[in-house]
């Protein structure tokens, strides 16, 4: 990367289409970081599914629309980068409409209702692809810049921490004051309204994002055979320990705001309000963990920004598992567990952005679609393999809704869950880390 690019004056994005930028992973959590922290919930203690179906349900769905994102990618490296604000534009009502859907519950028989939560919930998912991957790809053809790209990437995670917020902090009152109260019916009620409410709002923002985010480096338009191009992305080392630490950092994403309502309510010994608290910490620590990331991968650079971070996940969650804390200090620990997860976030996809100039510098050929859609296939099949060990989880401690007092069996898998899967993901990106050549990848990455 020439000197010349990497001083692009930083007037190059202005803030007001970082912001715009950011509102895309904002539209993207009100209804993806739904599903993320509700819809396991919202299965089994909603609409009443059976845990085995539940589990079955998040694998296959996220399993079949995982395999859309290549499929984008390749369409979108054929037409090239200058239709990106276009695609995002006329897809934004479609996400909407089917993310609400997700949260309807058809006055259907009972295994129509599992159909029809796979059917919507794969079709969601193959809409998100659509839509999210072109979003993710757009952000290398903002700026060319590793230090600008961060900035913008920064900007990407406090839109995704913003929504994870409103969600976290706003979704079990807003479902109790809509549906106009606590009882099965009136929680059904209060979802879809809510649901409804989040599906406009997500239309707005991927408007704004289509409208105000300028393509200036777009990539030319590709005629390589799809074989050849994934061939050459084989090839990328870099990319291939992106996409490894991804899988596991949405690994422990996925078991702790998939698992807080249950952690909350079983081993906590509190309601779904004090899940929503877990989740309203989790995501205003991770925003502003978003918010100093540029801060301190500045003064300790880039490979000891993300070995510190990682490391202090882990001694949190080791914490968290063997001690046996009152509430103020488990806040504590998972505070700092959740601002470690935030200054992190945007280092995977600089070091994404990194992986693909790599690539296009050895072969010379634009993988840029690609790349980011095979990313995001990493982070649904990730997802939904943690979703499916999660429901079997909760199959293995005889986790049923109804309970108010929760064995000690029960505990046990539910905090395996929360806490004990997440650890191993986390040891598993620390050695990767700390293993990789310095001159590799993470050592090429400059702040």
């Amino acid at each position: 990367m020439s000197k010349a690019i990497d001083t692009l004056p930083e007037a190059g994005v202005p803030l007001r289409e970082k912001i715009a930028y950011g509102c895309g992973d904002l539209s993207s959590n009100l209804m993806w970081g739904m599903t993320s922290s509700y819809l396991m919930y919202f299965y089994t203690d909603i609409d009443g599914l059976p845990v085995t179906a539940v589990a079955w349900i998040l694998l296959v769905a996220r399993t079949f629309d995982a395999f859309c994102d290549p499929v984008v990618g390749w369409l979108l490296d054929r037409k090239g980068g200058i239709i990106i604000p276009k695609i995002i534009g006329r897809l934004s009502i479609a996400f909407g409409i089917t993310g609400f859907l997700c949260f309807y519950t058809p006055p259907f028989s009972f295994h129509l209702r599992i159909f029809w939560a796979a059917f919507t919930y794969i079709i969601f998912g193959a809409i998100y692809s659509f839509i999210n991957t072109p979003y993710g790809a757009l952000g290398t053809m903002m700026t060319r810049s590793i230090h600008h790209r961060v900035g913008l990437n920064a900007f990407r995670m406090m839109g995704c921490q913003s929504g994870q917020i409103i969600v976290s902090s706003l979704t079990i009152p807003a479902i109790f004051w809509l549906g106009g109260g606590t009882d099965l019916i009136q929680r059904q009620q209060g979802t879809t309204r809510y649901a409804f409410i989040l599906a406009l709002t997500s239309i707005a923002l991927w408007t704004v994002v289509s409208r105000n985010c300028h393509v200036r480096y777009p990539t030319p338009p590709t005629k390589q055979n799809f074989l050849r191009i994934l061939k050459y992305l084989s090839n990328n080392r870099t990319l291939w320990l992106c996409n490894c630490l991804v899988f596991l950092q949405f690994m422990g994403l996925a078991s702790l705001y998939g698992f807080s309502l249950y952690y909350a309510r079983a081993v906590l010994g509190g309601s779904e309000s004090l899940g929503s608290i877990i989740l309203t910490i989790a995501t205003i620590t991770g925003f502003l963990g978003a918010l100093f990331s540029q801060y301190i991968n500045n003064i300790l650079g880039f490979r000891k920004t993300f070995i510190s971070t990682i490391f202090l996940q882990i001694l949190c969650y080791t914490s968290l598992l063997i001690g046996n804390f009152h509430h103020t200090l488990f806040f504590c620990f998972f505070s700092l567990l959740t601002g470690s997860q935030g200054i992190a976030s945007p280092l995977y996809f600089t070091l994404l952005s990194s992986a693909i100039d790599d690539g296009l510098k050895k072969t010379g050929v634009n993988t840029t679609g690609i790349a980011y859609s095979l990313n995001t296939l990493v982070t649904k099949f990730s997802m939904g393999i943690t979703g499916f060990i999660l429901a079997f989880l909760l199959s293995y401690g005889q986790y049923t809704a109804d309970k108010a007092v929760f064995s000690i069996n029960t505990q046990k898998w539910i905090s395996d869950g929360f806490l004990g899967l997440p650890l191993v993901a986390a040891c598993l990106q620390f050695g990767l880390i700390v293993l990789w050549p310095r001159k590799g990848a993470l050592g090429s990455v400059r702040s």
